[in-house]
């Protein structure tokens, strides 16, 4: 008589499953924020002192129906921003301005508020066309304490609304913007920044050294500015006007020193954070050790906003800069210094050598190489050098390729951060972008050398192909912790208490490879961003082929990235994110494209471009 409720019991088991697996999968949907009443709004306005604000898209001021509304367009705050928009500082301060444009607009329909001239000032589009508010957010609130933050979740979470976190704006992946959504804008929250000698971390034992302390909102440009005033360096992204705070460290952040010093979040000594339940907390690698390991590496807008940061601080010293610039090359010309690059990168990866190498062919740009070290001497430096010096020599065209010994490491800034900000920043209305760890294996023998540089060359020459308006749709950053990795501390090895979430590719590679390709001026045609990531996702395939088990950098990663768990985290390092992620945010507050724990199906992606299966 008992086995027909066993088989009931196991007959609701399984309906259980079932019901649960089409709960997960069944969409998100959210509080649209026109249904939520003024009062509360003004509640939330009032708790946060008034700084709860519309948001509009950057260009807005220069159109006359913005959203379906009519306006007498503002031509004086138009004149301006027309002029700014591709300046990185600029469109910084904004908070409607993304550095990547389309991540401002809905890729999935086309709506957009972008100004398609490149140069002057462009007042017919904005008469003819309409200013759409695309993904940009409506609302946002502008963070200026730890009790901002905490008001902002806790409104979020109890009127069910779609949350971005955004700080500058520089996301590749499109995670500080979406679609009928409130923003929480770190980009203000600028404390003053704090020199702290032979700092010990909350509840350690003993100092572990110099430190810079800065907050949520500060960006590298001042933060450089700061430690070469006191007589350091410290490790930190090639843009100016990025956060260092938000996407570039809990992406894992690398840096033109990360072979000599580490990745970011090996350079980082303390966090000070609000996790999305509200709870204020300091993690370091003597407390909260858990939530330390997720902050680092584990992803952007997904474990709570980052409010205060304490980072290593590196004696400032003097160090070789090798300059190589040569105009727009043939493809046999560009194959011939690829393999010239690939047999050497390991030899210079021990040299402690870091930088970026951008190929160009003709018609997309100047070929340039930039990278630095400060463990040669400079007739060291020479020598390491001769093979990139010898092809500029033998090519018999106008190019440079000089060694320089540089006195601080802020005089190699001011010749770095110009050619990163000016490269990404040429890149008009946004780029696609596929990137891949390359391995050390990859270097280490003549016939994977050979393979690897070629294809290297297929990327660039697919690139010009399929875009011949582009700029180089190749860049080699030279910026894994190759030697650092080598001497590992024990304590930030997996399953010590400073162990990062980061890929572990990172550990082994020598390369960060991406492809890009700009969407040139944004138009409205939602089939322009499809293809652009389409063809950088397969122009990348071949490269994934000859690299397996290595992974990607998530913060300049493929939108359609085949493997992301294995790629961006390694399933161990996953498995332990997604626990936390469960105890810290288990309704998924805070959610983000290839986020931990996030499902494709959620609402806050529905502007998200499509492959073609």
């Amino acid at each position: 008589m008992q086995r027909p409720m066993v088989l009931l019991l196991h007959l609701s088991v399984l309906l259980s499953l079932v019901y649960a697996t089409k709960a997960i999968s069944r969409p998100r949907l959210y509080t649209p924020l026109a249904s939520i009443n003024q009062t509360t709004w003004a509640a939330l306005n009032e708790s946060v002192s008034g700084r709860l604000g519309n948001a509009l898209p950057m260009m807005a001021p220069c159109y006359r129906n913005v959203n379906g509304d009519t306006q007498v367009p503002d031509l004086q705050r138009c004149s301006v921003t027309m002029g700014k928009r591709f300046d990185p500082g600029f469109v910084s301060d904004q908070i409607g301005g993304y550095l990547n444009e389309n991540w401002g607009a809905c890729q999935a329909t086309g709506e957009t508020c972008s100004v398609p001239g490149l140069v002057g000032l462009d007042l017919i589009t904005p008469i003819i066309e309409r200013c759409d508010q695309g993904s940009v957010p409506s609302m946002y609130v502008e963070m200026a304490s730890v009790e901002d933050v905490q008001a902002t979740f806790r409104f979020a979470r109890e009127n069910n609304i779609r949350l971005v976190i955004k700080n500058t704006g520089h996301d590749f992946k499109g995670r500080s913007s979406a679609p009928d959504s409130l923003a929480l804008w770190t980009h203000n929250y600028r404390p003053p920044i704090r020199l702290q000698k032979m700092f010990t971390p909350d509840l350690c034992d003993g100092p572990v050294g110099d430190v810079i302390t800065f907050g949520a909102g500060q960006q590298f440009q001042g933060i450089y500015e700061f430690a070469h005033e006191n007589g350091y360096r410290v490790v930190g992204g090639s843009s100016a006007t990025v956060g260092a705070a938000g996407g570039w460290i809990t992406g894992g952040g690398h840096s033109i020193l990360s072979n000599e010093l580490g990745l970011g979040v090996d350079n980082v000594q303390q966090l000070k954070v609000v996790l999305p339940n509200g709870t204020y907390i300091t993690t370091n690698r003597c407390h909260n050790t858990d939530l330390f390991f997720a902050l680092r590496g584990g992803g952007g807008g997904t474990f709570g906003v980052i409010t205060e940061m304490s980072v290593l601080a590196h004696p400032d010293k003097p160090m070789e800069l090798v300059e190589m610039g040569l105009g727009s090359l043939s493809l046999t010309s560009a194959s011939d210094l690829i393999s010239i690059l690939v047999a050497n990168a390991e030899k210079w990866a021990s040299e402690g050598w870091g930088g970026y190498i951008i190929p160009g062919l003709a018609g997309n740009g100047i070929s340039s190489l930039i990278m630095v070290t400060s463990m040669l001497d400079h007739s060291t430096a020479v020598s390491s050098m001769q093979p990139v010096r010898d092809f500029v020599n033998q090519l018999g065209t106008v190019g440079i390729a000089k060694v320089t010994t540089i006195p601080s490491y802020s005089d190699v800034l001011n010749t770095v951060l110009p050619v990163a900000d000016g490269f990404f920043s040429s890149f008009r209305g946004g780029h696609a972008v596929s990137s891949r760890i390359v391995p050390r294996s990859a270097f280490l023998d003549r016939e994977n050398q050979t393979q690897l540089a070629s294809l290297l060359a297929g990327i660039l020459s697919a690139g010009q192909e399929l875009n011949p308006a582009s700029l180089s749709p190749l860049m080699i950053c030279v910026t894994a912790p190759s030697t650092y990795s080598q001497s590992l501390p024990e304590t930030d090895r997996p399953g010590g208490p400073g162990a990062a979430s980061v890929t572990p590719a990172w550990r082994d590679g020598l390369w960060h490879v991406l492809h890009l390709q700009e969407f040139g001026v944004l138009g409205r045609d939602p089939t322009v961003f499809q293809t652009r990531w389409q063809q950088v996702h397969e122009t990348m395939n071949p490269l994934r082929r000859f690299t397996p088990g290595s992974g990607a950098y998530q913060n300049e990663a493929d939108l359609f990235e085949p493997d992301p768990v294995g790629s961006f985290w390694g399933r161990e390092n996953y498995n332990r994110l997604l626990s936390i992620k469960q105890m810290v945010d288990p309704d998924d507050l805070l959610t983000v494209h290839h986020g931990v724990g996030s499902d494709k199906l959620d609402g806050r992606y529905i502007c998200y471009p499509e492959l073609d299966s």
